[in-house]
């Protein structure tokens, strides 16, 4: 939760947008202010969330274009033409709230709005600042992802699963990045980006904002990026993959997202590669080694064995 919006602070923040708050609602990661101009959120980037202030000005950049688009909505300005105010040292943006609710990929309908949406992003034409256009790539962030959960292992805190177990699935996620196309995968990654496609890079349900009637809406950029499309559907269909384990809806979901931006046969190839690789297993595995209260282990150790059980379903449909 978040606890920086002391009255203090508030009160700079009323200054400097013009704005007067009737009510602060602190969440996980954001406040909900309630104020005489409507409803936002509020978020400060202190410099443990990763983001600096030249990539916020990025992604301000970025989400004004998108807005011009028609594609969400940008940051509200201060009384002073800025992006953002800063309390303590630390960037403080105030962004319009967004009616929805997250969406749930066990229904047919929001899967395919989900994958619209992110296609329609992938479809701007943008121009993306120096600040977004370096960051890692697919085949370094699934690296990453396997060394964390080794890690965790390594370290005695895998619960949730047995170590043979866990071998089983270390190995086979070793087995798939070695037969990756890695350079097929980099040149598409490299002429992706050099067209200037923006990616989210962080589309998970709660991100996916679903309201009756409208479409699709993407919130939380902090980590897009240019890159290729092949990072964004990759992830959203991991997340898919969570809730419905078979895979048979996945042509659905691809066809779905070409309807909107076509993909070609190499994109397509890529992603088929990566569909045995245990993502979603090895991300709840490094959740572990970030818990620090035994609830929080409780709860992580549930996820690593569903996820586990996600995974043998999986493999038993495909067999």
């Amino acid at each position: 939760m978040e606890t920086w919006l002391t009255g203090e602070a508030l009160q700079h923040i009323q200054t400097s947008y013009g704005l007067r708050v009737w009510g602060a609602v602190p969440m996980r990661s954001v406040v909900g202010l309630v104020t005489d101009r409507g409803r936002f959120i509020c978020k400060r980037y202190d410099r443990d969330k990763g983001v600096a202030e030249d990539r916020l000005r990025a992604i301000v950049d970025v989400k004004t274009q998108l807005e011009r688009a028609g594609l969400c909505r940008s940051y509200v300005s201060t009384l002073a033409g800025e992006p953002f105010c800063h309390w303590r040292l630390a960037p403080v943006t105030v962004e319009p709230w967004h009616a929805g609710r997250h969406a749930d990929f066990s229904h047919p309908f929001e899967r395919m709005r989900a994958m619209q949406a992110v296609a329609r992003l992938h479809n701007a034409q943008l121009r993306i600042p120096f600040a977004l256009r370096h960051s890692t790539t697919i085949l370094q962030k699934l690296s990453f992802r396997l060394a964390r959960a080794d890690e965790v292992a390594n370290r005695e805190q895998l619960t949730g699963i047995s170590l043979s177990e866990w071998e089983e699935w270390r190995r086979l996620a070793e087995h798939v990045l070695r037969q990756l196309p890695h350079r097929q995968i980099t040149a598409l990654t490299d002429g992706d980006r050099a067209a200037g496609v923006l990616c989210h890079r962080d589309l998970a349900p709660h991100n996916i904002l679903m309201t009756e009637g409208s479409p699709a809406r993407l919130i939380d950029f902090d980590l897009a990026g240019a890159d290729s499309p092949i990072y964004d559907l990759h992830q959203l269909l991991d997340h898919m993959m969570y809730r419905n384990p078979s895979g048979e809806w996945r042509e659905e979901a691809l066809d779905a997202y070409s309807r909107v931006r076509p993909l070609g046969r190499e994109h397509l190839a890529a992603l088929a590669a990566l569909v045995d690789f245990p993502s979603v297993l090895l991300r709840e595995i490094g959740e572990l080694g970030v818990a620090h209260s035994d609830k929080a282990k409780r709860r992580a150790a549930v996820r690593v064995k569903f996820a586990s059980q996600l995974l043998r379903q999986r493999t038993r449909a495909l067999a």
